[in-house]
């Protein structure tokens, strides 16, 4: 059931019988010289709606704008600020709080996101505790990257090994493929380099510094990837491993004390 294409009496007939909801989130950035702009939120979308169909869950619109400033010396990038992110966020929650949602699944596609994501989070369970009110109280949140779930953290380490990397990676380039068969190209690329254990922990979350001297750093936009390995039969596999380890995810989420 998807929030866009319902009326407000269909979503007021689906609370009567649940009070979950699956969003989305994402960012417009590059990924490297063969990925599509939209790939972090082609990735969730695509995850989140196969979640909401096989477990009769609500789809709500995606929070497309992530944050991602370092890219933004790449052209087409579109990055929010995180104060934005989490103002929409939390704005996003409060709306469908007030009308009896409680359980907020955000299903992530863009490491950029955690941090606001989970501050915005934080903050909404401050509110709980600074003013509380009946709507809020029951709120609960989980945040996951599709990249994470069990079954497809150990496909991709199957697949791609150290050569996964970090962005405009093998698993999501194969995930677009599968989605977009007629977009994007696979040009000749020069090797790209390993990425230490220490980078790979610095930087988790995309936590990177500036656009120009990110662009510097990676100047074809690839972070650690070699994301010729991607073939989009492997990116039906994955897609099917996320939504299956996301249906029990979600449903062991609306269940939870």
């Amino acid at each position: 059931m998807d929030l866009l294409l319902s009326t407000w009496k269909d979503v007021e007939a689906y609370l009567r019988r649940s009070k979950g909801i699956i969003v989305p989130l994402g960012s417009i950035e590059q990924h490297g010289p063969s990925g599509l702009i939209g790939t972090d939120i082609f990735c969730p979308q695509a995850i989140a709606e196969g979640i909401a169909n096989a477990a009769d869950a609500l789809l709500g619109p995606a929070i497309t704008f992530g944050v991602c400033p370092f890219n933004l010396a790449f052209p087409g990038t579109i990055s929010a600020r995180a104060a934005t992110f989490m103002a929409l966020l939390e704005d996003y929650v409060r709306s469908l709080a007030r009308q009896g949602f409680e359980r907020f699944y955000l299903l992530n596609g863009h490491g950029g996101n955690i941090g606001p994501a989970q501050a915005a989070c934080q903050d909404l369970h401050a509110a709980r505790s600074f003013d509380p009110q009946p709507q809020i109280e029951r709120m609960r949140f989980r945040l996951r990257g599709w990249w994470d779930y069990p079954t497809v953290s150990r496909m991709r380490r199957e697949l791609y090994g150290e050569w996964e990397g970090m962005h405009a990676t093998p698993s999501e380039i194969a995930i677009t493929q599968a989605l977009h068969p007629d977009c994007g190209q696979m040009p000749e690329m020069l090797p790209t380099r390993k990425l230490s254990e220490e980078f790979l922990r610095t930087h988790a979350g995309d936590n990177h510094g500036g656009a120009e001297e990110h662009r510097r750093q990676f100047p074809d936009g690839r972070v650690g990837s070699d994301p010729s390995l991607a073939k989009p039969e492997d990116g039906r596999r994955l897609l099917a491993a996320a939504v299956s380890d996301g249906v029990a995810d979600y449903r062991a989420f609306l269940v939870e004390p």
